[in-house]
């Protein structure tokens, strides 16, 4: 039987259709979709790690870790700085930074200070001592630094006492000590009496240590205007701001 010639026709049209449609100028298929995904996947990773930082950060905010919020906050910033969560971070930033700063400086201030409780007769000897900004002399070795220790102290018979120590030098008290010239947070100076012991020892006592002890409770520092034998007038700072007086629980009245 012969093939009727309308149905050559179609099977001829439908491979020369195929054979176009598979020719060179074919278009390639759409690689706009897998990358739109990729890139969609990989913002929804960052803004899961930033809001997971957001709430360590916040944590560490609310914990009044400042120290450990600020690097955390700025790096969050840093790293997803178009990201909700870097907005939300960014409007404390600021603040905790600032608290930040202040909580280490009030760290530093705290670790200049040294305690020690001493049984003796009659009770526990409670003091707390801090050296002074600089060294009246930087030496070679620590042998040679000479170092001016500011003292407050409790004994159980001799009450409280606040005094300068030296390390292998004298005070001069010939013209000056009398009235020790002494400023708090950089404010005027005003006179304190002071007095070297009879026993001699390197040793300057503030007579006025209720007032003195005071006075560095609500500031930062102290400078002490002092004449040391063969040396000259000096003046020795001291950043008293961290002292915690809960290292000196004794008696407070001088018997």
């Amino acid at each position: 039987m012969s093939m009727r010639p309308w149905f050559v026709v179609v099977v001829l049209s439908a491979g020369l259709f195929g054979a176009c449609s598979s020719g060179p100028n074919a278009p390639a298929p759409s690689a706009a979709a897998p990358a739109a995904d990729a890139v969609a996947a990989a913002k929804a990773a960052a803004d899961a790690k930033a809001n997971k930082d957001l709430q360590l950060y916040e944590q560490m905010r609310g914990n009044g870790s400042w120290e450990l919020a600020g690097p955390l906050g700025a790096e969050l910033v840093a790293k997803y700085p178009d990201s909700a969560a870097a907005a939300k971070v960014k409007e404390t930033l600021d603040e905790v930074r600032a608290k930040a700063t202040a909580q280490s400086e009030s760290r530093r201030l705290a670790r200049l200070w040294a305690y020690s409780a001493v049984p003796e007769a009659g009770g526990t000897q409670y003091a707390a001592s801090i050296e002074s900004k600089d060294p009246l002399a930087p030496g070679q070795s620590s042998r040679d630094i000479k170092r001016v220790h500011l003292i407050l102290r409790q004994h159980p018979q001799w009450g409280q006492s606040v005094y300068l120590m030296l390390d292998n030098e004298k005070f001069d008290c010939r013209s000056g000590c009398p009235s020790l010239p002494v400023s708090f947070d950089g404010g005027p100076k005003q006179p304190m009496k002071a007095t070297i012991p009879p026993t001699g020892e390197p040793a300057l006592f503030i007579d006025d240590d209720k007032g003195f002890i005071a006075k560095i409770l609500k500031t930062k520092s102290v400078a002490i205007d002092v004449v040391l034998k063969g040396e000259g007038r000096k003046t020795l700072v001291f950043e008293t701001g961290g002292l915690d007086t809960s290292h000196l629980p004794g008696n407070t009245k001088k018997k």
